[in-house]
């Protein structure tokens, strides 16, 4: 077997917590990097499971679309003007467009 070397630029923080990740299933680093290139060439397909945890950002966001959503604000469920305006006619019978109602809503 031809054995060649591959080197890869990442940070320190990333490379320690993958090898410590690696050993903790019992594989070094250069192991487990084998495998996943073994698994792209046999298979010709990649899959990452990307999971992570969602950003403070994204936790504020999702916060705040929640209140927004109790708070009356959120999109009732419509999918045309048509629709929006059927739902409740005296609520919504001068609103022309969704775009109207969004603008009301402060979204």
């Amino acid at each position: 077997m031809n054995i060649t070397t591959i080197h890869i630029k990442t940070d320190i923080k990333t490379r320690d917590e993958a090898k410590k990740v690696a050993e903790e299933h019992g594989f070094s680093l250069t192991a487990l990097v084998n495998v996943v290139l073994k698994q792209i060439a046999r298979t010709k397909h990649l899959t990452l499971n990307l999971e992570e945890e969602p950003s403070e950002y994204l936790l504020h966001e999702m916060k705040q679309a929640r209140e927004n959503r109790e708070a009356g604000k959120g999109s009732p469920h419509f999918t045309s003007d048509t629709k929006l305006i059927k739902k409740d006619p005296k609520k919504y019978r001068h609103i022309d467009t969704m775009q109207q109602w969004f603008e009301e809503q402060g979204i």
